[in-house]
């Protein structure tokens, strides 16, 4: 009991002072005009108040170290290494409900990341631009990449250590986008229209220590439209998957495949909102067949401090047909401070309630804390 204590009060404090010492640690530093390095250090700490029988309330943290080189050697080239390092897991490895309260790469998930063998490289990839008109370029990437950098982004909830916590509202429950493996995107960019085709082959475990490989496919389309209002971005999108995952009747294989769609506007210079939909088939073994998600950002502008911010947002998802969930509902709302130039403090807290066809339903309140320095 001791030993746990202390491990989570050192998860916690630790990036703690490094938002306090801070203005004295942090730097993006610019080896020259093509090669930048820069870092994160975000620390969090959650308490998990669970009305689930069987399930005692708990307190974990986390801390993640975020480091990665871009190089340009020209205008048209680019290179990009991320690495990650965490200690910890937080409430996710004991969480009772289909959503994880924090969406980041966390210890477990840095080891034999995808069955690969390899720790703690995220991405590794090259990307060359063509210029084809000064309104319509062609990018096409190659390498380790991530696809929640390219399908279902979002300018108001996208971001794990910066934003929402919660999984539901960084990306998409049912789009099934996987990260930090092989792949290629082709980014087609025309004035205020986008066009994003992306094609990976990564691993999922099918069962304890067992990895299965599947082609993961994604195209999506988006407009970026600026008026009186403010800027506003519109997507919408579709995935599917080889022949890879369990039926229902567990004698076959079936596809993931679905569409979405993710917007966000901003309503002034104070207000902005965002909405995600998406329907995905559930002819493989799924949780949620649809899922529906929309909130509002409050810039700090509000109350003098343009670098605070705060975030309110609901989600709801529908179970498969023959799923054990029926339902989940999930909120979150969070409140971040700009502490220095260079760091920041988040207070946040989430509901979770999964309505289930047999068992219990289950809910619980997840209040944290987050800690985040950049350099």
């Amino acid at each position: 009991m001791f030993f746990k204590f202390k491990k989570n009060f050192i998860l916690t404090i630790v990036p703690f002072l490094f938002v306090v010492l801070s203005p004295f640690l942090a730097f993006a530093y610019d080896v020259n005009d093509k090669l930048r390095i820069e870092g994160t250090l975000t620390g969090v700490s959650q308490y998990g108040d669970f009305d689930v029988d069987g399930i005692d309330n708990a307190d974990r943290g986390a801390a993640v170290l975020d480091l990665g080189m871009n190089f340009h050697p020209s205008d048209s080239d680019e290179f990009q290494i991320t690495l990650s390092y965490a200690d910890g897991n937080g409430l996710n490895p004991i969480f009772p409900f289909s959503l994880v309260p924090f969406a980041d790469d966390l210890e477990d998930d840095l080891k034999d990341i995808n069955g690969r063998n390899r720790d703690y490289l995220l991405e590794a990839w090259y990307k060359h631009t063509f210029v084809l008109s000064e309104n319509v370029s062609l990018g096409i990437t190659g390498g380790i990449i991530d696809s929640t950098g390219y399908i279902d982004d979002n300018n108001v909830a996208n971001d794990e250590c910066g934003q929402f916590m919660n999984e539901v509202f960084v990306n998409h429950r049912n789009v099934n986008l996987p990260s930090y493996d092989l792949g290629g995107v082709v980014e087609l960019d025309i004035s205020g229209f986008s066009v994003r085709g992306l094609v990976m082959n990564t691993k999922y475990e099918s069962d304890e220590d067992t990895f299965k490989n599947y082609n993961y496919y994604a195209l999506q389309i988006g407009y970026a439209l600026d008026t009186a209002l403010g800027k506003g971005n519109y997507r919408i999108y579709g995935f599917t998957t080889g022949k890879r995952f369990l039926d229902w009747d567990e004698t076959g294989a079936e596809r993931l495949q679905g569409i979405g769609i993710s917007a966000d506007q901003q309503l002034s210079s104070i207000i902005g909102v965002f909405a995600r939909l998406g329907w995905q088939d559930n002819a493989a073994v799924i949780d949620h067949e649809a899922a529906y998600s929309g909130g509002v950002n409050i810039n700090g502008k509000l109350w003098g401090r343009e670098n605070d911010e705060i975030g309110i947002g609901y989600a709801y998802l529908t179970g498969a047909d023959k799923a054990e969930i029926d339902k989940t509902n999930a909120l979150e709302a969070y409140a971040k401070l700009q502490i220095t130039p260079f760091s920041d403090i988040t207070f946040d807290v989430q509901y979770i309630r999964d309505d289930m066809n047999h068992d219990d339903n289950r809910d619980g309140v997840i209040y944290g804390i987050r800690a985040k320095a950049y350099f």
